[in-house]
């Protein structure tokens, strides 16, 4: 039992509820903290900043002109790995892990130091697989959940502040990414006419709280979540929706906007926009006023894969949502597309590993979406026009 962490923890926690014994004539004076962030800064100011760092990983050159990418999300650190070396061999110029890049809260002994999540990056940099892809194919990360620190957590998560310094040590974040709360960034890659945007969204350090339907036995096939009505409710937050309001406004040929958690279907209850359906509505309204018609998101959180189009107003082409998830935890044997019927998936529901390959024809002005097996062979594709 990690005795002094959790006293610490728990001191900090009744501080900010006011149920301390009583102040010392030396804190007598000192404003109340507003947040278990604001109680636990001093407890963390004390702590070993010796945290994992991931391998060392190429750079992408600016001037690249992309023509293959690959993506995937919800990689369990203990799993096995071959993957890495399948997808090496389909030789991706970057790749995109958007989320649950290690399970760091299984286990979790609910300790402030969150000692599970440095042991998960911990785990994963001994993975040889790994390791290799790492030094080889330059990278791009965002977080979801479980690398965040909990299951489902948003931005009351207690912890968050540690856990954001966790993520940004291995990932050798960077100076940009630091100096502001959360672990949002972008990226412009490629020369004039075939430049690449990327946008990866922070969708857990400012989210407001889910809204959980009432207790039921048996419980939903799928998932427990209303939709949040609250107009003060957010997914982003104000410093997010600005900053991606000017990353919009940016010159690019191809956006690729990231979102840990599925942007377009409604058609279940588990994690995703449709949980907030006032800021997906803001976001496609930005989309619009922006005149974004070359955007295409990229999700995943599901243990399961597939495609979603949507029409916006406002936008002369339609939006595509493509779901790769899960690299090594999928949670069935095939499609599952029975169990979840949606009017905005364009085939099936992919409930295997599976990882997304993105394929440029800059040319023909066409973009090849491929869903593939953890072995390579394709599952399921579809060729899109997203340019402006």
């Amino acid at each position: 039992m990690r005795v002094g962490t959790s006293i610490l923890a728990t001191s900090a926690m009744l501080a900010l509820s006011g149920c301390a014994a009583g102040p010392s004539p030396q804190t007598a004076t000192s404003p109340a903290p507003h947040s278990a962030q604001e109680a636990l800064r001093p407890y963390y100011a004390t702590l070993d900043s010796r945290l994992p760092v991931a391998a060392p990983n190429p750079a992408l050159p600016g001037d690249t002109v992309l023509t293959r990418i690959a993506f995937g999300s919800c990689q369990n650190e203990n799993r096995a790995m071959a993957y890495w070396d399948v997808i090496a061999a389909q030789k991706p110029q970057a790749f995109l892990l958007i989320g649950d890049n290690v399970y760091g809260d299984t286990g979790a002994q609910w300790s402030a130091d969150m000692p599970t999540l440095t042991a998960s990056y911990r785990k994963l940099s001994t993975r040889v697989e790994w390791d290799r892809f790492r030094r080889s194919v330059p990278m791009m990360t965002i977080w979801d959940d479980h690398d965040f620190g909990a299951n489902d957590a948003g931005g009351s998560f207690a912890f968050k502040e540690y856990a954001e310094k966790i993520y940004e040590s291995y990932w050798s974040s960077s100076a940009e990414v630091k100096s502001r709360p959360g672990v949002y960034e972008s990226h412009i890659v490629g020369p004039e006419g075939k430049r690449v945007q990327f946008i990866l969204l922070d969708t857990r350090f400012f989210r407001s709280d889910l809204v959980r339907m009432p207790y039921h036995d048996p419980g939903p096939a799928l998932g427990w979540y209303l939709p949040n009505e609250d107009r003060q409710a957010t997914l982003l937050g104000e410093a997010q929706w600005r900053w991606l309001a000017d990353e919009l406004a940016k010159p690019a040929d191809l956006r690729i906007i990231v979102s840990s958690t599925q942007v377009i279907t409604s058609a279940h209850n588990f994690e995703g926009w449709t949980n907030f359906p006032r800021e997906r509505d803001k976001l496609y309204r930005l989309l619009a006023e922006k005149q974004v018609n070359n955007a295409l998101f990229l999700s995943g959180d599901r243990h399961a894969a597939g495609f979603y189009k949507a029409e916006v107003k406002g936008l002369a082409k339609p939006l595509w949502d493509f779901t790769s998830s899960s690299l090594n935890l999928s949670f069935g044997k095939g499609d599952n597309g029975e169990r979840e019927p949606d009017p905005a998936r364009t085939g099936g529901f992919w409930a295997i590993p599976n990882f997304g390959q993105i394929d440029i024809d800059w040319n023909a002005k066409k973009v090849r979406l491929s869903l593939r097996r953890d072995d390579g062979s394709l599952i399921e594709e579809q060729v899109i026009n997203p340019f402006g």
